[in-house]
C-alpha cells in the first residue's frame, strides 16, 4: 500500500513538472528555470514509473545509493532555499514616500510583457496610486525574442492604465539586474544615493536584487510582486543558480 501512494505521489508530481516545463518552453519566454522544471520532473517520474528496479538497484549498487543520496541532498537544499527566499521577498518594506522608484524588467514576449513582468507592472501602479510624487524608472533592454525594450513595453503597459508619461523615465540598455541599478543611476541628477528609492521586482528575486544593489553601495527600499503559480518552479530554480553566480562573481 506504502508503495503503491509512494509511486502515484512521485508520478503524479513528476508529470505535472514535466507539463510545467514543456508548457513554458513552448508558449513563454523559456529560460533555464524552465528545462531545470523539465528535468527535476523526469527525476521523480522516472524512478516512480520502475519503482521496483529502482529499489533492486539502491539494494545492489553502492554508486546507485549515493546519487539517490545526493539527489535528496539537493532537492532539500531546494526545499529549504525556496522557502527562505519565498519569506524574504514579501518583507516589503517600502514606506511610500520614495523619490524614485525602479521597477526591474523582465521577459517580452514580441511586444507583450510576460506574466511576471504584468505582475511588477500591477505592483508598481498600486505603489504609484499611493505615491504620486515619485518618478518611476523603468529599467530593462532588449533581449532575445524581444522586439522591444522591456523598458518601452513597461512604457506602454503603464500609460495604458492611466499612469502619466511624464513621470517615467526609460533605462533601456541593460541587460541584468545590476546593471539595471548601474545604467538607471546614470539617468538620476546628483545619483540614486541622493534619494530615497525603491525597487519593485518578483518575490523571488528581490534578494538577490536587493544584495546586487548592496554590492554598489546602495540600500533601496523594496516591494514584492507576486508570482503565478505555473512560473514557481522555473522561476525559483532559475533564481538558485544565479545566487549562486552572484555569490561567486558578485554579479
Amino acid at each position: 500500500m506504502l508503495k503503491t501512494v509512494l509511486r502515484c505521489t512521485c508520478a503524479a508530481f513528476g508529470a505535472l513538472l514535466i507539463i510545467n516545463g514543456i508548457c513554458l518552453i513552448l508558449f513563454a519566454n523559456s529560460t533555464i528555470g524552465s528545462y531545470l522544471t523539465l528535468l527535476l520532473g523526469l527525476i521523480f517520474l522516472i524512478p516512480s514509473l520502475f519503482l521496483d528496479k529502482t529499489i533492486y538497484l539502491l539494494k545492489k549498487y553502492t554508486a546507485a545509493k549515493l546519487t539517490a543520496a545526493l539527489i535528496m541532498f539537493f532537492f532539500s537544499i531546494t526545499v529549504i532555499a525556496t522557502a527562505f527566499l519565498a519569506l524574504y521577498g514579501t518583507s516589503d518594506n517600502v514606506t511610500y514616500t520614495e523619490d524614485y522608484l525602479i521597477v526591474l524588467g523582465c521577459g517580452v514576449r514580441g511586444e507583450i510583457p510576460t506574466e511576471p513582468l504584468r505582475s511588477r507592472l500591477d505592483t508598481a501602479i498600486e505603489y504609484i496610486n499611493k505615491n504620486n510624487q515619485c518618478k518611476i524608472i523603468l529599467s530593462g533592454g532588449q533581449g532575445n525574442g524581444e522586439d522591444i525594450s522591456e523598458a518601452e513595453a513597461m512604457r506602454r503597459y503603464l500609460t495604458e492604465h492611466g499612469i502619466d508619461e511624464k513621470r517615467l523615465i526609460l533605462e533601456n540598455e541593460s541587460t541584468s539586474t545590476s546593471e539595471n541599478f548601474r545604467y538607471s543611476n546614470k539617468l538620476v541628477d546628483g545619483g540614486l544615493s541622493s534619494y530615497e528609492v525603491a525597487f519593485i521586482t518578483n518575490d523571488f528575486h528581490i534578494y538577490r536584487a536587493y544584495n546586487l544593489a548592496r554590492i554598489q553601495g546602495y540600500y533601496f527600499n523594496h516591494l514584492h510582486a507576486d508570482t503565478s503559480w505555473y512560473n514557481l518552479a522555473p522561476s525559483y530554480l532559475r533564481e538558485m543558480l544565479a545566487i549562486m553566480q552572484m555569490a561567486v562573481f558578485k554579479y
